[in-house]
């Protein structure tokens, strides 16, 4: 069943390399006469990240083990349907399903699998561990038992395209509840939560870090300014970089690629300070992996300086990445200060401080029923909801019209409790969808009319 999940690029990425003391036969290829050991890798990460780890490790290993490493990359459609497909494989072999390892997809993964008992507990050394804080900002960068590991950091924020604002004579964005200002309205790109963890993941730390009534309102403006939504939050940057968008909510990675290629000139990424959280991207050796013994060798080299600098450096720099740069934020300490000349990223995430008291248990409580409400009042009425705020929008926000349009249909406390309490009942989330649906259509087009 594993066969029909792996990619078509997804074969032995493994480059041979032989010991050390013969540089040469590696560089040549020559090393027919290495043993070889094969590691089964399930992950929701793009083709870049797996073909710069596969190559790297497949060097270490032959430089500092002595054998080749093939890794067969397994990827079963995104970090949901990644979750599911491991879930039902142990459901059917509970003792072990032929993977050795689970890589990306954030922190969601590794706490479920922790509370099903899916991980396997590495014993990697101290000294590997000691550079990389154990938590920060009250959230765990790797779990303390070694269940699993943070094997980068993710920040979720704003990408903008300076020489579209500097035409449009807007501000540059600096806090979420700038995307909902009126001069931005149809100048915003948005994407779809139901189809993007990281998006969805950005939604929810508005709600949080807002609260849930003022953070629904910014979420409605922001929303009601987007000119569309995409179903992936890779689009987002396009449409940024494109300039068919002055800006959008975007991951670290896409933002900061973003600007990379575009230069510092046209486009900018931030971070906006104490409104947003940093989490980690994690990896875990899976319960009954077939060889464990190089799986945690695997998570060592990903967490080591050599493995922290491939995440975090300009392709084709010393020591960095061969080809694609991964754009992505070191879990070690003070790394982007030490190879600063090399670094594709400007910030070291240890020196942001997020601010936000960020619920990780409600965001998995209200996973499911938040999108579905996201979807039925926003996303699925964005036509009727950019009419009233076309209307609106430039009303004072003590006006009851306007506080009718961005006021949240259900209350935080009555959706949590319907999360548990009845959206596990598919009868009752369809009806819900389609009434919340239908609700908002017709007080949005009440509203357009009304002024």
């Amino acid at each position: 069943m594993q066969a029909a999940f792996v990619c078509a690029f997804a074969v032995v990425l493994g480059v041979p390399f032989l010991l050390r003391p013969e540089p040469v036969r590696v560089q040549e290829g020559n090393t027919s006469d290495l043993p070889s050991r094969k590691l089964v890798i399930v992950t929701p990460h793009a083709e870049a990240i797996r073909r710069e780890f596969a190559r790297a490790f497949a060097e270490w290993t032959a430089e500092t083990r002595g054998f080749l490493t093939d890794i067969e990359w397994l990827d079963p459609g995104g970090t949901t349907t990644a979750i599911q497909w491991v879930e039902d494989q142990f459901e059917s072999r509970p003792g072990g399903i032929e993977v050795d390892i689970f890589f990306g997809g954030g922190s969601d993964p590794f706490l479920r699998f922790s509370q099903l008992g899916l991980l396997h507990r590495c014993s990697l050394p101290a000294e590997v561990l000691a550079p990389i804080p154990q938590s920060h900002a009250g959230t765990e960068v790797y779990d303390a038992g070694q269940l699993w590991f943070g094997a980068c950091l993710s920040g979720f924020g704003i990408l903008y395209n300076k020489a579209v604002l500097g035409v449009l004579g807007l501000p540059e964005p600096r806090e979420w509840a700038d995307l909902g200002r009126p001069g931005f309205f149809s100048w915003v790109a948005g994407a779809d939560p139901r189809q993007s963890g990281s998006i969805h993941m950005a939604f929810e730390i508005i709600l949080q870090a807002y609260g849930w009534e003022t953070g629904w309102r910014n979420v409605m403006r922001m929303c009601a300014n987007c000119r569309s939504f995409s179903r992936g939050a890779s689009d987002v940057p396009l449409d940024v970089s494109a300039g068919e968008a002055a800006c959008g909510m975007a991951i670290d990675t896409y933002g900061l690629r973003a600007v990379a290629e575009a230069g510092e000139d046209r486009m900018a990424f931030c971070l906006p300070q104490a409104l947003t959280v940093i989490n980690p991207d994690g990896i875990g050796v899976l319960k009954g992996a077939p060889d464990a013994e190089l799986a945690e060798l695997f998570v060592g080299f990903v967490l080591s300086e050599h493995g922290q600098r491939i995440w975090m450096q300009r392709a084709g720099t010393p020591g960095g990445p061969a080809r694609y740069g991964l754009y992505r934020l070191p879990v070690m300490r003070g790394l982007v200060e030490r190879y600063r000349q090399y670094a594709a990223v400007g910030m070291d995430p240890y020196e942001f401080e997020s601010g936000v008291e960020f619920d990780l248990d409600k965001k998995n409580r209200r996973w499911g029923i938040l999108n579905a409400l996201i979807g039925a009042c926003i996303i699925d009425v964005h036509t009727e909801l950019a009419a009233a705020w076309r209307v609106l929008r430039d009303l004072p926000e003590g006006d009851p019209r306007v506080r009718a349009l961005l006021e949240p249909p259900i209350s935080e406390d009555d959706l949590l409790r319907m999360a548990e309490d009845r959206w596990g009942d598919a009868a009752f989330r369809a009806d819900m969808v389609a009434r919340w649906s239908q609700e908002a259509k017709t007080r949005y087009r009440r509203l357009a009319k009304e002024r």
